[in-house]
C-alpha cells in the first residue's frame, strides 16, 4: 500500500511539472536592418544536435537553396546583434523587411510552410 501511494505520488508530481512547467519564451529577434534581405534564416552552431534535426527539416520544406543558415561560428557578431540567444533559431523575413515568424528549436513543417507563405502575400 505504501509503494502504490509512493508510485501514484511520483506520477503525480511528474504529471504536474509537465502541465505547469513555465513556456519557453520566443526569442525576440531583431532583423530589421540586420540581415540581407526578404528571406528564410536558419540560425544554427556546429555539433548542436537540435541545428542538424531543424537543417533536415527547412531543407525538406524549403530545398537545399531555399534558406539561408548562419552559424554561430562564422555569424557571431550577426547572430549576437540580431538577438539569438538559443539555438537553433530561425526567422522568415518579408519583402518589407519585417519578421514574418520566427521558431525556437525545431519547426513542424507545416508552421514553416505557413510562415513562408505569409512572407510571399
Amino acid at each position: 500500500m505504501v509503494r502504490l501511494l509512493g508510485v501514484l505520488l511520483a506520477v503525480g508530481v511528474v504529471v504536474a511539472a509537465a502541465v505547469f512547467r513555465p513556456r519557453r519564451p520566443r526569442t525576440p529577434l531583431s532583423v530589421e536592418g540586420n540581415l540581407d534581405g526578404p528571406g528564410v534564416y536558419l540560425f544554427t552552431a556546429a555539433g548542436c544536435d537540435a541545428c542538424d534535426e531543424a537543417r533536415l527539416v527547412y531543407r525538406e520544406v524549403l530545398g537545399e537553396s531555399g534558406f539561408t543558415e548562419r552559424s554561430w561560428e562564422e555569424h557571431s557578431d550577426l547572430l549576437a546583434r540580431v538577438g539569438v540567444a538559443d539555438l537553433p533559431v530561425g526567422a522568415v523575413v518579408g519583402a518589407d523587411g519585417r519578421q514574418v515568424a520566427s521558431f525556437v528549436q525545431v519547426p513542424k513543417p507545416p508552421a514553416l510552410r505557413r510562415a513562408v507563405r505569409k512572407m510571399r502575400v
